[in-house]
């Protein structure tokens, strides 16, 4: 898209001065507003003051700053600008310059910390640090619950604070621990002010992306930036707000949008990832109080015509034939395999629709390394060979027995350890651990090789290493999942900000139902972020979108969808 391609709508945004909120809808082009927004503040001389990059994942940081160093609108070093996750922006800028009252050590953070185990005796039941509560202390009964725990909790409660604690005494914060410091440092008046003061004149503008993916405590540092006079735009879809689980925000962010003046208020509305029916499948995927205004497809899709398809399934299982007729639809469609995703709110669920390997590998370190193993040499993603190269280095440290009791990055700041001291040793292994069946490879001859390169990290008197690495039958099928030859599942949030050239979203019979009710009349909000998962697995689809729906569903979903003029294609299975 040449600037003579953008719409009015983009042009308002690169343009507008000062904070502004942006509800944009998929597909709307706004990475390429905000590298044209950068673009047209740089070409003003300023050596001083800089932009800042926000956004809530580092896949999201990593695309945004490729498409920035690629204009050639980043200097290096970056400074004075800065593009990083609002993670590091919290605690480079608010938490870690001044340290911690209590806590003589350098700060450090240890965002692993809630998978400490509590145990108030060494036979005792063990639970997890994040069953407490990290104010109080006191359990938390869900989460307990999820354990089975049923017994009295106080002995356990005693050891969680004295815990808690002692990590912040040592300057080990996880980042729920940071923004509480950032909210306690923000609730000085001189301190907020003075380093309002000290941002203001360093930063001209700062852009946040993705913003549907912030919490309650985020929106609070947001507030506080546009409080301090830091010109603050705000760029996000409210209705892909789906990480309700560590207090993401939905309804909030459309109330937020309303503490704009009208003038700072700005809609993307033009689509131009999809087909015409698809953007109108996406629009009945809203809640109904909140659908605003249908979006237009204005891509180089725009006039396909390929209906949205619905498989009807029986029973209350998932099954292969989903992926299969899938499969079907996408080859008569001319879409080749790769370019094709499943994806369901659950791992599990994705792979029965598929029929993979569904059995999770535990603690078993055989199978944990197989499955590390499959994701290094046949990834997709790179965040699943960073996965697999961690993942192999944490268990060579397990069959070291140097943990001690520690969580992994805990481990990695006590020792000091940097990344290039072992990640290069690490690769190698996961090389020479390549599993290939055309080769010959079997599962005898992969585990003989697995134990013979990471017997040496097993210290003398520990037993033997076919002890830690157990020639399992389940390897069988983890090795012989090879994701370049058959359908790739993902969960909702693994594909949220990628997109597809066909899409299958599975619903199941536990929440079709209640999904389809809010999406009709939104009798209360308890299916909410399931409806926006829906939502958003769906929005990612280009050409080809498909539903797998329980029978007693199908048709209900098929009326509601096609209400606003989108072709639906229903098929039993």
């Amino acid at each position: 898209m040449d600037k003579s391609q953008l719409t009015i709508e983009q042009n308002a945004v690169i343009k507008h001065e000062g904070s502004a909120f942006i509800s944009a809808c998929p597909g709307a082009g706004k990475t390429r507003c905000i590298i044209e927004r950068a673009r047209k503040v740089l070409s003003k001389p300023n050596k001083y003051r800089g932009l800042a990059f926000l956004s809530f994942t580092n896949a999201a940081i990593s695309e945004l700053e490729s498409r920035l160093t690629k204009d050639n609108l980043l200097p290096t070093p970056v400074f004075p600008h800065f593009v990083g996750t609002f993670d590091s922006f919290i605690w480079h800028y608010l938490v870690e310059p001044f340290g911690l009252s209590g806590c003589d050590n350098s700060l450090s953070v240890i965002p692993d910390t809630g998978s400490l185990i509590i145990k108030p005796f060494p036979k005792a039941q063990g639970l997890r640090l994040d069953c407490f509560d990290r104010n109080t202390g006191m359990i938390i009964p869900a989460e307990a619950k999820k354990t089975g725990f049923n017994r009295d909790p106080t002995g356990y409660e005693t050891i969680a604070r004295k815990l808690r604690a002692g990590l912040l005494r040592n300057g080990q914060l996880d980042f729920d621990d940071v923004r509480n410091v950032a909210r306690i440092n923000l609730d000085n008046d001189r301190f907020s002010k003075r380093l309002g003061c000290v941002l203001r004149t360093r930063f001209g503008e700062i852009i946040v992306d993705e913003a549907q993916d912030c919490n309650p405590d985020d929106l609070l540092i947001i507030n506080w930036l546009r409080a301090s006079k830091i010109p603050t735009k705000i760029v996000c879809d409210p209705h892909q707000s789906i990480y309700g689980f560590r207090g993401g925000v939905s309804d909030e962010l459309f109330k937020y949008a309303e503490t704009f003046p009208i003038n700072e208020r700005f809609r993307l509305s033009g689509n131009f990832r999809s087909t015409r029916h698809i953007c109108k499948t996406v629009y009945m995927l809203r809640s109904p109080s909140q659908r605003g205004t249908e979006d237009k497809a204005l891509g180089e899709l725009k006039d396909c015509d390929l209906n949205i398809h619905i498989l009807s399934y029986s029973g209350r299982g998932l099954s292969p034939k989903i992926g299969q007729a899938f499969l079907t639809i996408a080859s008569k469609a001319g879409i080749d395999l790769k370019d094709c995703r499943l994806t369901a709110k659950t791992r599990s669920s994705g792979l029965k629709a598929i029929g993979a390997y569904t059995e999770n590998v535990g603690q078993s370190l055989s199978l944990r390394l197989a499955d590390a193993v499959m994701k290094f040499h046949y990834a997709e993603r790179s965040q699943d060979q960073f996965f697999a190269i961690t993942e192999l280095h944490i268990i060579t440290i397990i069959i070291s027995g140097k943990l001690d009791g520690r969580t992994y990055h805990q481990f990695i700041s006590e020792e000091k350890l940097e990344s290039l001291a072992w990640r290069g040793q690490i690769v190698k292994i996961l090389q020479t651990l390549c599993f290939d069946i055309s080769k010959g490879h079997t599962r005898s001859e992969w585990i003989a090789r697995s134990r013979r390169e990471l017997g040496a990290f097993l210290p003398a008197g520990a037993g033997t290493i076919a002890q830690k690495l157990h020639n399992q039958n389940q390897l069988d099928d983890i090795l012989s999942q090879i994701p370049t030859s058959c359908l790739t599942a993902r969960t909702i949030h693994q594909v949220k900000g990628k997109q597809y050239q066909g899409m299958c979203v599975v619903l199941t019979t536990a929440t079709a139902k209640g999904i389809i009710a809010h999406l009709e009349k939104e009798p209360d909000n308890s299916m909410a972020e399931d409806a926006r998962e829906i939502y958003v697995a769906a929005s990612r689809a280009q050409r080809l979108l498909v539903f797998a729906c329980p029978k007693s569903q199908s048709a209900r979903f098929a009326t509601h969808i096609s209400s606003t003029g989108a072709a639906v294609q229903l098929t039993e299975i």
